[in-house]
């Protein structure tokens, strides 16, 4: 069992920012956390943190924003969903934020989709997991794939599990959570579908929420009971699939994210007992509260280098004749 100190940063001081508009310019190294208070149209938001824990608003005004992911040019990519009370749909979406949080639409999915996973892969390739709302929990989810010059393909189809997050490994491959049927997937880069972690390595109406890789290739996954309150856990699980627990007595943990220290962050929701906090854990799992008092976090990113893609070498120059 972990333990977590209830402890805030002298230095801990918070900016409220306009709302709408550019509001906040992203720095490497800050965390950015996705916030949905209230499941409004337009009421959610993304807080950004700079290492002293400093909180300024990044982005305002989304419609209940999930993951989040940066580009190689420093932009932000989140999934957001609108509800139509009209209709009784929903429409998911992906909002791209430059650096200096000017936003526009990315991707638009038609049907009845709510947005959740977002990464990119090395070369450049957008993923992303909708699910739909029909018959949720177990309506099918789908992970699209957008590449960098364009288009729009089907990666993978599941047609009864709730996706809740994506992430790669240092090899390529990408591992997304079904957080209702308790399994774990590992795609290789051809898209061949494997099992990472099945039901056995989850507890009764436990089920991964949120996932992240440390340095080692050990993949952390946050879970969550359906019935128990703060009963919920994050699990550590080795490069073979055995998992152990990391930190236990949570309540309703969701996104994860590795500094480049180590230390793992969390968005802990607090749904049973709010507020949420965004938590750190050293890499021997001591806790602290490094973002305390939020309105639902969900999941968190850090700004990294921005790296242009890698251009492709240039053919050889021809040998010259000899005159």
């Amino acid at each position: 069992m972990k333990t977590i100190t209830k402890f805030t940063s002298a230095a801990f001081a918070v900016v409220v920012l306009a709302i709408g508009g550019a509001t906040a310019n992203a720095a490497l190294g800050d965390l950015f956390v996705s916030i949905d208070p209230t499941a409004e149209n337009g009421a959610g938001s993304i807080l950004r943190y700079a290492p002293d824990g400093t909180q300024s608003v990044f982005a305002s005004g989304l419609s209940q924003p999930r993951a989040m992911a940066f580009d190689h040019f420093g932009n932000l990519f989140v999934t957001t969903t609108t509800f139509d009370e009209a209709t009784k749909m929903y429409q998911a979406s992906v909002l791209k934020i430059t650096s200096d949080g000017i936003q526009s639409i990315f991707a638009t999915f038609d049907g009845n989709l709510f947005g959740q996973g977002v990464v990119f892969d090395r070369t450049g390739n957008l993923f992303v997991a909708v699910v739909d709302e029909t018959n949720f929990p177990t309506g099918p989810s789908t992970i699209y794939k957008f590449p960098p010059n364009g288009g729009q393909s089907v990666f993978a189809s599941f047609p009864g599990n709730c996706i809740s997050d994506l992430v790669f490994d240092t090899f390529g491959n990408l591992v997304a959570a079904d957080s209702w049927f308790q399994y774990i997937y590992k795609f290789a880069p051809d898209g061949t579908k494997s099992v990472f972690a099945d039901p056995s390595a989850f507890e009764f109406n436990e089920g991964p929420e949120g996932l992240a890789f440390d340095r080692f290739g050990n993949l952390f996954a946050s879970t969550l009971h359906s019935t128990s309150t703060g009963t919920d856990r994050i699990l550590k699980f080795t490069p073979n699939g055995v998992g152990t627990p990391f930190a236990t007595d949570l309540d309703l943990p969701r996104g994860l994210k590795f500094d480049r220290s180590g230390n793992l962050f969390v968005a802990e929701r607090g749904l049973f007992a709010p507020p949420g906090d965004v938590l750190k854990f050293t890499p021997d799992g001591n806790g602290t509260v490094f973002a305390p008092d939020l309105e639902d976090p969900l999941f968190l990113v850090f700004q990294v280098v921005p790296t242009p893609r890698a251009r492709p070498t240039p053919p050889p120059r021809p040998t010259p004749r000899p005159h």
